[in-house]
């Protein structure tokens, strides 16, 4: 279950066992008798509200390993590549499998397809799937630069050190019209891919900056979510 005080802390818990934070605790009765939409008083007076949680929530609370991207990058791969229900989606570079999760809950009931070479990586990856109930996700022990299995795919994600050595391979793999999408640390990364695409792809690179609002006060924070990293997104035009 997801939980949210009235500070707008978030945390999701199994809810079978008492659970304490610095602002009191509540009792594994009161959770295990909550419904979605409660509100219950922990020993000290403050509130938590009872919720469901959704893919955000498993996304912003699964454990890190490498670095995993953030939801405003997750989002723009999703969207700008037009995923839904049933799309057929392989990533490279599994990494923690934040961005697994994020997009096996969009093409779902699909399977998505995980390529990842670390043991360790794809260790913490499966952890993550078992622990918030992800089943549609198979990870396999593979180098996306020595080729890829599948076919008809509608997008080839990458989040690697060299996606310019994947590109032929995506290639043969994306369906005229798929998206290969890839996300960099690097602006000279991003070129190196841009300039692997050629003119068989319709393309564009981005960043996103994050920055919110203080509306009681009806200003900017002072802090913001600014550079992540670099999105390149590709439309495969011609084989």
């Amino acid at each position: 279950m997801l939980i949210i005080d009235d500070h707008g802390n978030t945390y999701l818990i199994k809810g079978d066992a008492d659970f304490h934070t610095k602002y009191g605790f509540l009792t594994a009765v009161q959770l295990q008798n909550a419904k979605i939409g409660d509100v219950l008083s922990a020993n000290t007076g403050r509130k938590f509200h009872v919720l469901s949680p959704n893919v955000t929530d498993f996304v912003q609370k699964a454990k890190r390993g490498p670095q995993a991207m953030t939801l405003k990058d997750l989002s723009l791969i999703a969207g700008f590549s037009g995923l839904h229900s049933g799309s057929r989606v392989l990533e490279a570079g599994t990494g923690s499998g934040v961005l697994s999760i994020f997009l096996a809950n969009i093409i779902a009931p699909e399977k998505l397809i995980s390529y990842e070479i670390r043991d360790d990586f794809a260790e913490i990856a499966r952890k993550n799937f078992q622990k918030f109930g992800i089943t549609n996700i198979e990870v396999k022990s593979k180098d996306i630069y020595q080729g890829i299995d599948e076919r008809d795919l509608d997008l080839v994600s990458l989040d690697l050190a060299e996606p310019w050595l994947a590109v032929p391979h995506a290639k043969i793999a994306l369906k005229v019209g798929g998206y290969l999408s890839s996300y960099s640390p690097s602006i000279t990364q991003s070129k190196k891919l841009v300039d692997a695409l050629g003119d068989d792809y319709q393309h564009e690179t981005f960043e996103t900056l994050k920055r919110e609002w203080k509306m009681d006060a009806v200003r900017p924070h002072t802090q913001m979510l600014g550079h992540t990293g670099f999105l390149t997104i590709a439309r495969l035009l011609k084989k």
